[in-house]
């Protein structure tokens, strides 16, 4: 048996990976990428509540996978990246969509609530881009898309664990950026600074043609888009 490393597996850079994957924002984003010839993966804690999603983007024609991970449990998702990212044609495009919305304060919250939060806002983030980053390299490039909030501004005490987590969310996608631009992966947070709601300028629809515009730009690169509404 060959003591020699597993070679890594070049990714599609049309093939699109959502990593909390909700009936919101990560939908709507699933749906345009869809409509833009992309294949989609979804991925949330429970393939059951994505069905009707791949189902929609099934009849319309796009390629759909759903994956089952879970973003509270940082090494089940790295297992489940392993997994996804040991088959050819694996995700060039990666978007961590996965926060833990909690009504708290750092007054009485408890450590181990804390320890969820951020193992949800941040820490599996991080090892989203560990996991995916070796195939990236391999290939010669990639986009991970990290959704911030605008909580990481503006800080609110009753929503503390979500506002410590998006400015550290922010953190880690300006210092992954840094580290791995000379490898042509590309790495950015992309900030929503308002409350997304169907109707309004923070509709979710409107909110994913950024990051199409964002992911289809070849020039102006940088750590971090913002979305205002506007």
């Amino acid at each position: 048996m060959s003591n020699s490393p597993p070679v890594e597996m070049p990714v599609d850079p049309r093939h699109l990976l959502i990593i909390g994957t909700g009936p919101g924002l990560g939908a709507a984003i699933a749906r345009r990428f869809a409509l833009g010839g992309y294949r989609v993966t979804l991925m949330a804690r429970s393939t059951d509540r994505l069905d009707a999603l791949a189902k929609d983007l099934v009849d319309s024609g796009a390629v759909v996978d759903t994956v089952a991970a879970d973003a509270s449990d940082p090494e089940g998702l790295r297992a489940a990246l392993t997994e996804l990212y040991g088959h050819r044609e694996a995700p060039g495009l990666v978007v961590y969509h996965a926060s833990l919305f909690a009504t708290d304060s750092l007054t009485d919250i408890g450590v181990a609530a804390m320890h969820q939060a951020y193992d949800v806002d941040v820490v599996s983030g991080v090892v989203t881009a560990q996991a995916v980053v070796p195939a990236m390299r391999a290939a010669g490039g990639g986009t991970i898309l990290f959704t911030g909030g605008g909580f990481a501004d503006y800080p609110v005490p009753v929503m503390a664990t979500l506002s410590i987590g998006k400015a550290a969310l922010r953190s880690a996608a300006t210092m992954l950026g840094a580290d791995l631009a000379g490898d042509g992966i590309r790495v950015a947070s992309v900030t929503i600074a308002g409350q997304i709601v169907p109707g309004t300028p923070f509709d979710p629809e409107r909110i994913a043609e950024t990051y199409w515009t964002i992911v289809q730009s070849d020039s102006h690169w940088r750590s971090e888009f913002r979305f205002e509404g506007a």
